[in-house]
């Protein structure tokens, strides 16, 4: 069946153009109507060119004209393949750059107002340095607040992790200043890191010298001042803020006192929580009691029910609006390390300065401690002025001792000889000139309202199998459990879990101590004995006095007002226009993708006619 057929000429200058009318088979190809185009108008044959139908679609040149829906009067468009197609790329290239300029417009200018915003930010912090120098090791510890604060406090909170040199505490150091400087250092280095330049003349560095350095002042003052002034000198050359007087040794009531701070600001009790704002109210704010007990001196803090306190033991804390009297005390030389010097000495003593001695509060068969004579006797929580104070009598030996023997001590199991031995050797309950006393004629309020008890009065009940810092126990319990403790072997001892295995001998003697210093000392007894808490951490916040320290001395650091580098209202109409930008360049990049497959399927740009064959 013969068709005639249209063929209209979109080939470019130069080439055949106008309109023809073939008449041919309809079973004929597609490729034999090209070949019969290209041999009337006499030129080559070449594969670039095409012929595409009404819709535009190039027709397979395999395919009949019958299977490619040409019919007589069919319309035919002779171009080639490359004109079309740069048609088609010249449109969606342009909706392409569309989309892809408003893309960079409005991811440019989102960065920038970001990046402008995150810099006045850097302006809203403050930071301080805060050293905690303890009597075994030196820790260092980065506080950041808002430099608005609140009341004139600040809600500080610790900025990345504790720095802890691998040095012994700085009153060991005495013969070796060179390793203060590089405790120093390696600190202040990490804080250089962390902390941001421009902020380093605003940062104030305090050093704080507990229990450790109190007592080497006390024993040889000129010792830790030269330590004081090495570390004095070693901050100095950082670019830090800093003056002589951040670096000192601190009291023991304001150890007490700053630990009072930290355990009742992490509980929310000062009404403060990030980003702060303080509750208004005339209420009196319930506080809870700080008890600290480490090794060279323990501390109790707490607000007491209205009594008239001594002006030594009384301390006037104002945080965020409201003011706190507190009472505090701090006994040197009732850290369970020293209390077991002097525990070891009036032994040494009554036992007649013999070679072995026997220790109701180890245990049996554990018996390979060696001490020297110094070790024992020269020091100054054993013998000395101190002593004479706190236990109202000193050991000093007599000039016929032989000070170059030494001492193994025996473990006997005996929790009630031992009990005993406490009492009688390490405190004094005969005198109190006050209304009230806790021990060695040390005035001490009734204990009010709840408390925690943490460092070592946690350590020995979690070995005891007590507390994990949840669970509460009985007066009855901890007595029960010291009792059985004491009784025990070392063998049986030696079977027990404990974190650090070369304080398990000494277990026992500490349980004790605690025992006596909780009930006849600070007088908790069966009836408030549930307001105690024995806890390692608050909050998940170790419980120490730097951050109490912090929050104290920020009352007396100006607050700073925010510099505002780009208004509320500028940042969020620029935010609203460079996300609009955003979404423009999404729908630029639909439509071009639409453009793209309608110019494929449907669209057919006409190009000039110049004339006919």
């Amino acid at each position: 069946m013969e068709i005639e057929v249209i063929v209209e000429s979109h080939l470019p200058s130069g080439s055949p153009q106008g309109t023809r009318r073939i008449h041919l088979p309809s079973d004929s190809s597609v490729e034999y109507l090209l070949n019969k185009l290209c041999t009337d108008s006499g030129i080559p044959f070449t594969s670039n060119y095409c012929l595409r139908n009404a819709r535009n679609m190039v027709l397979d040149r395999k395919k009949t004209l019958h299977d490619s829906d040409v019919i007589t009067g069919s319309v035919l468009r002779w171009t080639t393949e490359s004109t079309m197609h740069k048609v088609v790329h010249c449109h969606f290239n342009t909706w392409c750059f569309m989309s892809v300029l408003a893309f960079f417009i409005g991811a440019a200018g989102l960065i920038a107002v970001g990046v402008i915003k995150s810099k006045e930010n850097t302006h809203l912090f403050q930071f301080g340095i805060v050293f905690d120098a303890g009597s075994s090791h030196t820790s260092m510890y980065i506080y950041r607040w808002e430099g608005s604060k609140t009341n004139n406090t600040a809600i500080a909170s610790q900025f990345t992790e504790t720095v802890r040199p691998h040095f012994p505490g700085l009153a060991s150091l005495t013969n070796d200043l060179q390793s203060v400087h590089d405790v120093i250092t390696q600190c202040l280095d990490k804080a250089k890191e962390r902390i941001p330049s421009q902020k380093y003349k605003d940062t104030p560095v305090y050093l704080g010298a507990t229990a450790g350095m109190r007592l080497l002042h006390e024993s040889n003052s000129s010792a830790s001042k030269l330590v004081l002034k090495a570390v004095r000198d070693s901050i100095s050359k950082y670019p830090f803020k800093f003056n002589q007087s951040l670096a000192r040794i601190i009291s023991g009531a304001e150890e007490g006192t700053f630990s009072w701070i930290t355990g009742n600001y992490v509980m929310g009790v000062f009404h403060v929580t990030p980003p702060a704002k303080i509750i208004e109210s005339t209420k009196k704010i319930k506080t809870f009691g700080a008890l600290d007990l480490g090794g060279a001196s323990t501390q109790i803090t707490f607000v007491p029910r209205d009594m008239k306190m001594p002006a030594n033991y009384s301390y006037d804390v104002k945080l965020y609006g409201h003011e706190h009297r507190v009472y505090s005390h701090s006994f040197l030389c009732y850290g369970v390390n020293e209390a077991l010097r002097r525990l070891r000495a009036e032994l040494v003593r009554e036992q007649n300065y013999s070679s072995t001695i026997y220790n109701p509060c180890l245990p049996k068969g554990f018996n390979t401690t060696v001490w020297n004579h110094t070790d024992i006797f020269y020091s100054w929580c054993v013998s000395g002025f101190h002593a004479q104070q706190a236990f109202g009598s000193d050991i000093v030996p007599s000039e016929d001792v032989d000070k170059n023997v030494s001492y193994v001590f025996k473990g006997e199991s005996n929790a009630t000889k031992c009990q005993a031995l406490v009492r009688k050797n390490l405190f004094n309950f005969k005198k109190c000139r006050f209304p009230s006393c806790s021990f060695n004629d040390q005035f001490q309020p009734p204990v009010n309202g709840n408390f925690y008890a943490f460092s070592s009065f946690y350590y020995v009940t979690s070995f005891l199998n007590l507390t994990d810092g949840t669970r509460q126990f009985s007066m009855e319990d901890f007595q029960k459990t010291l009792s059985s403790l004491c009784d025990k072997t070392w063998a049986e001892v030696e079977q027990m879990v404990a974190v650090q295995n070369q304080s398990k001998p000494y277990y026992c003697f500490q349980a004790t101590f605690i025992n006596i210093l909780l009930t006849k000392g600070y007088k908790f007894n069966s009836t408030n004995w549930h307001t105690l808490k024995f806890v390692q951490k608050l909050a998940g916040t170790d419980v120490g006095w730097s951050l109490g320290f912090m929050l104290q001395e920020s009352n007396g650091i100006p607050a700073k007002t925010v510099k505002v580098l780009i208004s509320t209202l500028t940042f969020s109409l620029l935010l609203a226009l460079f996300v609009i930008f955003i979404l423009l360049a999404v729908g630029f990049a639909i439509h071009s993708r639409k453009q793209q497959r309608l110019e494929r399927s449907q669209q057919y740009r006409k190009l000039p006619e110049y004339g006919s064959l």
